[in-house]
Parts: structure tokens; sequence; C-alpha cells
């Protein structure tokens, strides 16, 4: 008699819980399409991004909209989603809008509704920006290799629709966004089309019935998470309330 590998019930808890938020994500995929106004139809689409991945992520981590700010006063620009560690990092300001330390901003997401070549130029100066930030006062890094004082972003767009046509989608779309050489964008995952891995030029088509590149992405998107918040100390709130000291006057 073959032994069962898994034991329990995690995988197939985890399994009909993934199959739920898919089921749920593509039903307002399906409400938000008959919403005309194109702001009122992003808004609801960020949304409904930032509830998918709040059901399926650990609790720790918070996923919401904001931007993050170094130690230099750099800001990051606005991203529709970021996630940080909410147990081992605190905002700057939270509420519709966060503002959170660059040392706490683990993944970021900009939501496009429709991939053109003018979105993608804009999605990598984006991300070039975000990636600009000094975490640490240290440069972005891919690779961590063995310096473990360095600080990675992982950095994901995430469009419903693209311009480009499904004959050699996933070259051409990758092509646009690298253009310049840029590597600032880590994914992009294209509704019905499929899942992107930019660094390692790598596809994995949309399948509807199972979701399997919605599924790729959220482990990338986890697994990061595990490794770089698992390698990460606490933001460095002295050093930014020190920083304040400056702006301090005498009556």
């Amino acid at each position: 008699m073959r032994k069962r590998v898994h034991q329990g019930h995690a995988v197939p808890d985890f399994v009909d819980r993934f199959g739920i938020a898919i089921a749920h994500f593509s039903l307002r995929i399906r409400e938000t399409k008959n919403i005309k106004h194109r702001g009122a139809k992003g808004t609801e689409r960020e949304t409904d991004i930032r509830h998918f991945l709040k059901e399926l992520l650990p609790s720790r981590y918070e996923v919401v909209v904001g931007e993050a700010v170094d130690l230099f006063g750099n800001k990051s620009p606005q991203m529709d989603v970021i996630i940080f560690d909410r147990d081992k990092n605190f905002p700057f300001y939270a509420g519709d809008y966060f503002v959170i330390p660059a040392e706490a901003l683990l993944v970021s997401i900009e939501v496009k509704s429709k991939l053109t070549a003018a979105e993608a130029e804009k999605c990598i100066k984006s991300a070039t920006d975000l990636k600009d930030l000094r975490p640490g006062k240290q440069r972005i890094v891919r690779n961590v290799g063995t310096e473990t004082d360095k600080f990675r972003y992982f950095h994901v767009v995430f469009a419903y629709d693209t311009d480009i046509g499904k004959t050699d989608w996933a070259t051409k779309e990758a092509d646009r966004l690298t253009n310049g050489g840029s590597t600032a964008i880590d994914f992009v995952y294209v509704l019905d089309r499929g899942l992107i891995n930019l660094k390692d030029r790598k596809v994995m088509p949309e399948d509807n019935e199972t979701g399997q590149a919605l599924v790729a992405l959220h482990f990338a998107i986890n697994n990061f998470l595990d490794r770089e918040n698992g390698r990460r100390d606490p933001a460095p709130y002295f050093s930014y309330a020190t920083d304040l000291n400056r702006f301090w006057k005498k009556t």
C-alpha cells in the first residue's frame, strides 16, 4: 500500500481556502467590469487585490495602500499595495493611506486596468523610484548573498488587461517592462494571460479553471516574505525620531 505523503488537514484546508479566495476574486472581477467610471473601477480593483492577499497571507502582514520613506527624506511613489510586518514594525501614519519606514517595506504591487506601452513606461519609472530608496541608508539589492545587512524589495505589476495580442505575448510584455535594461519590476501578472518572472524570463500561462498563475504569484510573494522578513530587524525608529530633532525650534 502506498503511503500518504501528507497527514492531517493542513494542505487540503489551504487548497480549499485558496479555491474560495479565487472564486471570490473572480466574482469581483466580473462585477467591476460593469463599472463605467475609470477611477471608481480602478479603486475597486485595487481594493479587491488587497482583500485577496489579506485572506491568504499570515495575519502578521499588513496589506494596505501607501508609501515608504527613508532616513534621507526620500519618498516612494504611492503604491496600490504595500505589505509589511505589523508585528515587527508600525506605520508613521495609518488611515486610508499608510506611510511606513523604508526598512519595513517588503512587497509592493502596482495595479493597472490595462497595460499599454505608455503604462509600461510609467510602471518602470514608478518601480525605479521605489527601489531608489535607501533602507538602512543602503542601496536596494536583488540578491543578498552573504551580505546579511542588505535589503530587498519585491515589486509586482498586476494588470487586468493588456494591449498586446496573445501571439508571443509573454516575450513582448517582458521586453517592454524591462526596457532599457530595467530590473526594477520583478513579476508581472496579467489576468487570463499568466505570470511572468522578469528576472528569469519565464512565464506560467494562466488556467482559468485552476488559477495556476495566480497561485504561483501568491506563493512567490509568500516565499519572499518568509525569506526576507525573517532576516530583517525592526525599522530604526529611534534614528527617524532623532532626525526629526532638527525641526524643533525655540519659541
